[in-house]
């Protein structure tokens, strides 16, 4: 890599080259049949020069010395066609870096048999403790990863690890009637995914859906679960931390730093290390070491997040959040592992107290979310009405407003943490908000 790398300095003033190697397993089933499993491996190198404070970038889909000395040719042509940018000021230098904990190496060697297993004793499982349910859909997947980031100023850093997750859709049809897409899922950096607690929590909200109750327009008690709050936290809060945000003036965070803007029992932070991080990562996308960064603690706003172009440009430090974009070759502000820090009940407990209320599963239409304000809509679908502290049966709703609003209404948060790999990757609670209106449907 020395070499390649004093090659692209006869280019550039400086140069940046990442290497990413992967393995990726995968297996589907589709209506109780395993559909497809495969194996896929491949390299990505990126290329990222300066030149006069021009930016070249190239990607090539090897690893091979001679076609990295094409894509550093490539990125330099495209440099000299760019014009300079003139907040540039450098690509990072080395730091210090903190010890990531030890790999898996069963994932580097898994097999895409023992996911098929594991998916046809799912529907072993799914059959046994529910006749009337289906597997519509589910897929689990291994994955191993091994980067290496350098710079002409020193920076080499080279991280390997691997991950797993099991994921199920049921759906049940009793009584004439049939009940949403249901939805759960596990997922770890070892191969030991909880098969049997998957499937169990998954029939027991197809036993709830059988029975559908009518939702009307109220102002209640909601419980969003793991996978409700990964996917509104991810398109409607998480983008408002960005530093560039901040400088583009895109934020509604902006001169709120020090202010309360969530319920007090709402800790959310990005840790690359947390003892629950599927992918934990010392250095971020160009080598910057990474760090736990918190976001809101006790329900008051900390900081924004960095990379290092936009960290400079601001005149601040990056806080090691650059992500890599395969595509392109370049990098943006993103979070390795996002936190929101679990309460001291489980969620039996926490619903116990509620008359009259709701527990969101998952959502419709968040991704249509504007993060520039907080504002969303979205249906809550698979949801579930709860009288008296029990869970009574399935219902649908419209949800609208505001994610600052809705969390000023956290009044707690569950003792279980669940990881979502998907979207932004989460390790998530079940989170009560007060007084949320609904709209029936």
């Amino acid at each position: 890599m020395e070499e390649l790398l004093r090659y692209g300095e006869k280019f550039f003033d400086e140069v940046e080259i990442a290497v990413y190697r992967s393995r990726e397993l995968s297996a589907s089933v589709e209506l109780n049949e395993i559909s497809m499993a495969s194996t896929e491996s491949g390299a990505v190198t990126t290329i990222r020069g300066i030149k006069d404070k021009k930016l070249g970038l190239a990607v090539v889909d090897s690893d091979d010395p001679g076609r990295i000395r094409e894509a550093i040719e490539r990125a330099a042509r495209m440099a000299r066609l760019n014009s300079p940018d003139e907040k540039w000021v450098s690509l990072p230098e080395p730091g210090k870096y903190r010890e990531a904990p030890e790999t898996n190496p069963e994932l580097k060697d898994a097999s895409p048999e023992e996911l098929v297993g594991m998916l046809v004793n799912a529907v072993k499982l799914v059959h046994e403790k529910d006749p009337h349910s289906v597997v519509a859909g589910g897929e689990g997947g291994v994955s191993w990863r091994e980067s290496l980031v350098v710079n002409s100023h020193g920076v080499e850093v080279h991280q390997e690890g691997g991950a797993a997750f099991l994921f199920l859709e049921l759906v049940g049809r009793k009584n004439g009637s049939v009940t949403p897409g249901i939805f759960d899922l596990d997922a770890r950096r070892d191969l030991n995914l909880d098969v049997e607690g998957l499937v169990e929590r998954a029939v027991q909200k197809v036993r709830w859906a059988y029975s559908v109750k009518p939702s009307g327009n109220e102002e209640v008690p909601i419980v969003l679960g793991p996978w409700a709050i990964a996917e509104l936290f991810s398109y409607a809060l998480l983008p408002a931390f960005s530093g560039e945000r901040l400088v583009k003036g895109t934020t509604p965070l902006a001169n709120r730093v020090g202010e309360r803007i969530a319920g007090e029992v709402i800790n959310l932070y990005d840790d690359p290390l947390h003892e629950l991080a599927l992918n934990p990562t010392i250095g971020d996308g160009e080598g910057v070491p990474t760090r736990k960064n918190v976001l809101i603690e006790r329900g008051t706003f900390r900081d924004f997040v960095w990379d290092n172009y936009w960290a400079k440009v601001h005149e601040r430090e990056s806080t090691g959040n650059g992500k890599r974009d395969l595509r392109s070759g370049g990098i943006n502000i993103g979070f390795h592992n996002v936190v929101i820090e679990s309460g001291k009940r489980p969620f039996e407990e926490m619903i116990s107290e509620i008359e009259h209320g709701y527990f969101v599963d998952g959502f419709q239409g968040a991704h249509s979310s504007n993060p520039d304000n907080g504002n969303f809509a979205v249906t809550a679908n698979p949801a579930f009405l709860i009288e008296d502290g029990e869970i009574k049966g399935s219902s649908v709703f419209l949800m609208a407003g505001n994610v600052y609003e809705l969390l000023k209404g956290a009044s707690e948060v569950s003792k279980e943490q669940v990881v979502i790999p998907f979207m932004t990757t989460m390790v998530a609670p079940f989170v009560r908000f007060e007084n949320v209106k609904i709209a029936g449907k």
